[in-house]
């Protein structure tokens, strides 16, 4: 691929992911996951943040709810068409940000121009992403300040200079004054930060010759901002817990007996995060949100994350016409669910070239891989986020705790395994060129099938 022909296509994929998303927040009539708008607008009518039991999203971090009420103010928008398209367009551009700095991470590393348009491609026109783009929610808020963070830090890794440091602190207070599962981001960094100071064997205090002086102005700085002036101490002040859940909670699964807790999710351990259920994913493309009826891949995590991520409306929620029963393209859904096996198996191919090779090196204890190669910082962000999955749907255990936007906040961090599992295929595979062309035609068709239900949900809003 050329230089002129791989910025043609770059443009038009940034093109038609921009489009998307600002498109669908403007004719989304207030259609989203969860009723944030209520918390923005309980803002507004008392001038001060509503408490975690004033309603159902109440319980949240309120920087994007606050943020909206504001400009609502603001500009005067008084009808509640206005202010839901708002909300909306503040997400899309947040989310648009997203994708921007996706690509300012992608553009600089050592790999071919077609690898790298494969990856952007593949991330900017995730429905998933999309979606969660375009509702009024805080989401897109928290999936933006973490992808920051990631960013920030991993230049941070390779010059110590106090301008990505502040970048990274700025982005690490406004991710947890937004979202609760922002403390896996901040989490990530404070473990990386320490792990190079150990591998360094540097404890200097300046901010120009190590990480120490770093690690404790984040400390503080994050404990005071986000701790103290957030809501995390207000609610322990008065509940007795730092974090306050309207959501049910059950008692942790167990490994083989299944039970249930209010709407099925994980049933037990086994079947809940040691299978994949491709099959009935194929069969059934979208969730139901009843009690009693749905489909088998409802209770396992990995087949619901999949799901989610790939299909726009395999959710089946919110109600109206973000629920699909069009049999073309319920067919369409199937499609993708098949094809999207392909990035999942080269993100998978990429992610497990390095943990065999930093393996080996760990065991054999040279550690010099930490101080010369920065790569390694965005497995911690991946293992920091399945950890938190994993947790966070066993306590759960309802199916409505099995969504890829929770885990969105670390999407930069796939970027560099999807690179090398692509690069790894570039050249191991792409020699023979009628393969070559089977891949482009499964990867063109993937992403066509990726817009065409979106196209169709922005058909129906209209």
């Amino acid at each position: 691929m050329t230089s002129s022909s791989f910025r043609i296509f770059l443009y038009i994929i940034f093109i038609i992911s921009v489009s998307l998303r600002v498109v669908l927040a403007i004719v989304n009539k207030g259609y989203a996951n969860d009723d944030h708008i209520k918390v923005s607008r309980l803002i507004l009518e008392t001038g001060k943040l509503p408490g975690p039991y004033d309603c159902w999203e109440c319980n949240q971090q309120k920087l994007y709810h606050l943020t909206t009420a504001k400009l609502w103010d603001f500009l005067k928008l008084n009808t509640g068409q206005e202010r839901y398209i708002l909300a909306q367009l503040i997400n899309a551009i947040a989310g648009i940000l997203t994708i921007i700095i996706l690509w300012l991470l992608i553009k600089n590393q050592p790999y071919s121009y077609y690898n790298k348009l494969l990856c952007f491609s593949l991330i900017s026109l995730n429905p998933g992403l999309i979606a969660i783009n375009a509702q009024a929610s805080n989401d897109s808020f928290i999936i933006l300040f973490g992808t920051i963070v990631i960013y920030s830090l991993y230049k941070l890794m390779n010059k110590t200079t106090v301008k990505y440091f502040l970048i990274l602190l700025t982005s690490s207070i406004l991710a947890g004054l937004t979202k609760t599962n922002s403390l896996v981001l901040i989490t990530s960094v404070i473990c990386i930060l320490i792990i190079k100071i150990i591998s360094n064997r540097n404890y200097n205090l300046s901010l120009n010759r190590g990480y120490v002086g770093f690690l404790i102005i984040y400390l503080i700085t994050v404990f005071i901002f986000v701790g103290y002036f957030g809501e995390y101490y207000k609610n322990y002040q008065k509940y007795g817990k730092p974090l306050v859940y309207t959501v049910p909670t059950g008692e942790f699964p167990h490994l083989l007996k299944k039970t249930n807790f209010f709407r099925p999710g994980v049933q037990s351990i086994i079947g809940g995060y040691f299978t994949f259920r491709i099959g009935d994913l194929i069969k059934h493309p979208i969730i139901t949100n009843d009690k009693y009826t749905y489909p088998l891949h409802r209770t396992s995590v990995w087949s619901q994350l999949y799901g989610r991520a790939n299909f726009i409306y395999f959710g089946d929620w919110p109600i109206g016409p973000w629920q699909c029963r069009n049999p073309n393209i319920l067919d369409v859904g199937r499609i993708t669910l098949i094809l999207a096996l392909l990035p999942m198996l080269i993100f998978l191919s990429g992610l497990f070239q390095d943990i065999r090779v930093w393996s080996e090196l760990f065991f054999r204890r040279d550690i010099n891989f930490l101080k010369n190669n920065k790569e390694w910082i965005f497995h911690i962000f991946i293992l920091g986020y399945l950890v938190f999955i994993i947790l966070f749907t066993a306590i759960g255990r309802d199916f409505s705790y099995m969504k890829m936007i929770y885990i969105y906040p670390g999407i930069l961090a796939i970027v560099i395994p999807l690179l090398k599992g692509g690069d790894y295929i570039y050249h191991h595979i792409f020699k023979n060129r009628i393969i070559f062309l089977v891949f482009n035609t499964i990867i063109f068709v993937l992403l066509i099938s990726y817009i065409i239900p979106i196209i169709y949900l922005i058909n129906n809003l209209t």
